[in-house]
């Protein structure tokens, strides 16, 4: 298998010389991992990635006009592909909805969690990144980039609803997002200055030891795809409370408290019982390392290529 990509003038590299490229080079289909194909597809036949389609769904969520991307890059990509790839059945769902596609030329192939997020953090890797984000004995995580729909302003409702000497400090993972300003201002209004901090974006290897030493992964989003920090967080032993929006029911499963996307009062009671009952918490910690343990890059991988496999061999 073979990445390509192109120096060159925007669309003529990827959407044109590339493809010539891979035909050239004998490749024998085109996949786009990321919601698109290549306006030029050289005769080859394509897959396609399709990871979320909350744009149209909810276009105020979004920045600027894509036009081009939405009314001409996916709708041609998903109705040229011999095969549609979607992570959920959420996914599939909206695809076939949104386009009028037929079920049978989309394909549900879950996403993996990384095998690091299991590996219990060393006691050193633990002690430097608490000093590196000054983490607190005990905080609740969010990971996701802030923006409206990872839906910050239902979190920090319910924190508010929280007495403060029962309240637990939240570290935000993510960079600024578009329109993030109204996060910023909520904390400032909810009185919540001491209890939120914003630490900016984390990778391997502070990530797994970020989800493992947290209390709860607080998780509201408005619409998710898949929800890949439900599973982090599930692999890392870290139980989860998130809403049930999208994809993220059918990837927790039992495994996590959900709740309505805007219901911060429901989402406050599940953080105090969560952080409270130590049964609770240990029964969401056992039922979240099962749930993740149904995932793997290794199977989507096997997927993939039997996707690949039905379509050259046609």
């Amino acid at each position: 298998m073979t990445a390509y990509g192109e120096s060159g003038p925007r669309l003529l590299g990827p959407q044109v010389l590339s493809p010539l490229r891979m035909r050239r080079d004998g490749a024998q289909l085109i996949h786009g991992p990321a919601n698109s194909l290549p306006l030029l597809l050289a005769g080859l036949p394509g897959v396609v990635t399709i990871h979320d389609l909350a744009i149209y769904e909810h276009p105020e969520w979004f920045p600027g006009d894509q036009w081009f991307a939405t009314k001409v890059i996916v709708p041609r990509s998903v109705h040229r592909a011999r095969m549609i790839i979607c992570p959920s059945h959420a996914t599939k769902a909206a695809t076939m909805r949104l386009f009028g596609v037929e079920a049978a030329r989309c394909r549900v192939i879950p996403h993996g969690v990384e095998t690091e997020f299991a590996l219990p953090a060393s006691p050193s890797v633990r002690a430097e990144v608490q000093a590196r984000y000054a983490l607190p004995e005990r905080y609740l995580l969010q990971v996701g980039t802030v923006q409206p729909r990872k839906n910050y302003i239902t979190t920090l409702r319910a924190l508010a609803r929280i007495p403060t000497p029962e309240r637990i400090p939240l570290i935000v993972v993510g960079g600024f997002g578009w329109n993030y300003d109204p996060v910023v201002d909520a904390v400032r209004n909810l009185d919540l200055t001491s209890s939120v901090r914003f630490v900016g974006y984390a990778g391997m290897p502070d990530l797994p030891a970020l989800y493992q030493m947290a209390q709860a992964l607080v998780f509201p989003s408005l619409h998710e795809g898949f929800g890949l920090p439900v599973l982090e967080a599930f692999a890392a032993g870290t139980p989860v409370i998130a809403s049930n929006a999208g994809a993220i029911p059918e990837v927790a499963g039992d495994a996590a408290l959900l709740a309505a996307p805007e219901d911060d009062e429901a989402l406050a009671d599940s953080l105090l019982r969560l952080v409270s009952d130590r049964e609770l918490r240990d029964r969401q910690v056992a039922a979240g390392r099962a749930r993740a343990a149904l995932y793997s890059w290794s199977t989507s991988a096997a997927a993939h290529r039997a996707v690949y496999e039905s379509i050259v061999s046609a």
